[in-house]
Parts: structure tokens; sequence; C-alpha cells
């Protein structure tokens, strides 16, 4: 996973960003990164419950053979379901 922070390829904006890597394997591998505006485990975990259910809603049309990083801010969680699923696919539509 160090490698997918040292060389990637960045989409989105925020409060989420991707970081992408091929990792040449038949599945994509996925990594949700609360930063440091989360204060509370509460924060952190509800923010990683929301990108968990994204990816699950919308595996069908995510790439295969990536690794990916889904980095997001505090203010992730406080937007409309509505809203989330927004950014998240407009991120998705940046994927190489």
């Amino acid at each position: 996973m160090q490698e997918l922070f040292r060389q990637n390829r960045k989409m989105g904006r925020p409060p989420l960003r991707w970081l992408v890597r091929k990792n040449g394997l038949p599945f994509a591998s996925f990594l949700f990164c609360p930063d440091k505006t989360h204060k509370t485990a509460v924060l952190r975990n509800r923010s990683k419950r929301i990108l968990r259910e994204l990816v699950r809603k919308h595996i069908p049309v995510l790439p295969v053979g990536y690794d990916c990083a889904l980095l997001v801010q505090v203010g992730f969680a406080k937007l409309s379901k509505e809203d989330r699923e927004a950014l998240f696919l407009s991120a998705l539509k940046q994927f190489p």
C-alpha cells in the first residue's frame, strides 16, 4: 500500500479524492482513509461505512486491476446522500 501513496494518479476533489495505481491483478482493492479532520473514531468509522456502501453499490462499474485509496475529509459525511453519490460518480468518471 505504500507504493499506492508514492506512485499514483489523483482524481476527484475535496472532500473526496481517489488515489489509483495499477496492480495487475484480476480484481480491485480498496483502502478507505479518513483524514485528520475526523476528530473522533465515531466520525472516522461513519465515513468509512459510507465509502464501503458506495463501493458495494457501484462495484459492477468499477474497473478491475487497480489499487484504490479513497481519501475523505470530515465534510464528506455531512453531505446529503445524493451529493455524496454524485461526488463519488464524478470522481469515478475520471478513472483511467
